[in-house]
């Protein structure tokens, strides 16, 4: 790592940092319109940047903690250097500020708020700690902890296809990430809403249990259990083997 040059020595130093040595936080994918970016980047060309970001040192150069968005609108007119604080914070430290941050101006798509919940949370931090902090309920948190237990290509489905959160949560009884994925992509592709996608759900879930009223009736044997936690509701089913 190259040596930095404090620009402002104070309490709280700034210092000049190559751009080619930092980058975003794991779950730092904006839903940003791009002209909401040109914008901004247009305003640090006119006025410079008023505020540094806020980084940590990692073992590969620093990572973005605060201002993931000026970061990438200096990025954008091609900048070799910014001003930024280095702030020496832990993993589920600075998943939190960059949680507040995103909260405010900068917003984070509601999957990465998952994730980042799901950071503090795998830190330690329990559920109404982290809703103090945001202002939330703890049921907030949870909500979108729960969110996770969707299929990684689902999740990736719904980020592009801007599917919303109600559209998320109708997948989640689905059985497995096969199911997942095909009504995510029949709901982007005839449009339904949120509520028109929740009885889909809802159909196929009760068409499941269908088939198992039908093996029981002639004759299977069929014992079924279920398993809820935050996330999965889990269907068990045990056939009895023909002797």
């Amino acid at each position: 790592m190259s040596v930095l040059r404090e620009i402002q020595p104070s309490y709280r130093a700034v210092y000049y940092v190559p751009l080619s040595q930092i980058h975003s936080r794991p779950f730092a994918k904006r839903s940003d319109e791009e002209n909401g970016l040109l914008g901004l980047a247009a305003s640090i060309r006119r006025h410079g940047l008023l505020q540094p970001v806020t980084v940590r040192p990692v073992s590969d150069g620093y990572e973005i903690v605060l201002g993931e968005r000026r970061f990438r609108a200096c990025l954008m007119l091609g900048f070799s250097y910014i001003d930024a604080f280095i702030l020496q914070a832990a993993e589920k430290d600075a998943a939190l500020y960059s949680l507040l941050d995103n909260t405010g101006q900068e917003l984070l798509h509601f999957l990465d708020l998952a994730e980042a919940c799901a950071v503090l949370r795998a830190g330690g931090m329990a559920p109404d700690a982290i809703a103090r902090q945001m202002g939330e309920s703890p049921e907030w948190v949870e909500r979108k902890t729960a969110l996770l237990g969707l299929d990684e290509k689902t999740r990736a489905f719904i980020r592009e296809s801007g599917l919303s959160e109600r559209h998320a949560r109708a997948l989640l009884p689905l059985p497995d990430g096969e199911a997942q994925l095909r009504l995510a992509r029949r709901a982007a592709r005839l449009r339904l809403s949120p509520r028109e996608t929740e009885a889909l759900a809802e159909k196929e879930v009760n068409a499941i249990y269908g088939i198992l009223s039908q093996m029981r009736e002639s004759g299977i044997d069929a014992r079924t259990s279920v398993l809820e936690d935050d996330a999965w509701v889990t269907l068990n089913i045990k056939i009895r083997k023909r002797t």
